[in-house]
């Protein structure tokens, strides 16, 4: 729905940039397309289902959430056309365990597409060549995220996951092509 092209536009000055990257951003639910287009944080947005070729070369591939609506049988090649796609680095965010559901409804709509129909490793990522943090302290229904979430102290804990990702709610994968 536009968060990480808004979240861009509104924070690059943290990283000592003078403007805004350029951002692009695809969806395959058209209803979010069309939010984002009159949301006006992207350069340019288009609908396009994975895995299929994606028209263009990027600095930096971000694909937040995507992997786990992919099926199983096409993750790899889905990450090989993320990783044609991109010039410098890619980054995957996905959940840390098996987050399996069907889709539901979104503010535009019942949405299939939000259906998580795949669990993609952290062991899988790393042996594609990426550095996996965390982020987000505890797995879903993990007893040591519910016992921080009731001891109050989860809060405290959050940046805990950055460093051992095994005990992240999201797992954060980052590639850097430039190495390879």
């Amino acid at each position: 729905m536009g968060r990480w092209g808004a979240l861009i536009e509104s924070n690059y000055w943290e990283e000592g940039l003078e403007r805004a990257p350029a951002v692009d951003g695809c969806d395959a639910f058209v209803p979010n397309v069309e939010h984002c287009r009159r949301r006006g944080a992207y350069r340019r947005v288009w609908a396009q289902t994975m895995p299929s070729r994606l028209d263009g070369t990027w600095d930096t591939v971000l694909a937040c959430e995507l992997i786990e609506h992919i099926a199983d049988e096409q993750v790899t090649e889905t990450l090989d056309l993320l990783e044609g796609a991109a010039a410098n680095r890619v980054i995957v965010s996905t959940p840390n365990s098996p987050m399996y559901r069907p889709g539901h409804e979104t503010p535009f709509g019942f949405n299939a597409l939000e259906a998580h129909v795949s669990y993609v490793s952290r062991s899988m990522l790393a042996r594609r060549g990426y550095r996996i943090y965390g982020a987000g302290f505890g797995r879903y229904n993990s007893a040591l995220a519910l016992r921080a979430k009731r001891w109050r102290i989860r809060r405290s804990l959050a940046s805990v996951p950055y460093q051992l990702p095994s005990i992240a709610e999201t797992i954060v994968a980052v590639k850097d092509l430039t190495l390879a």
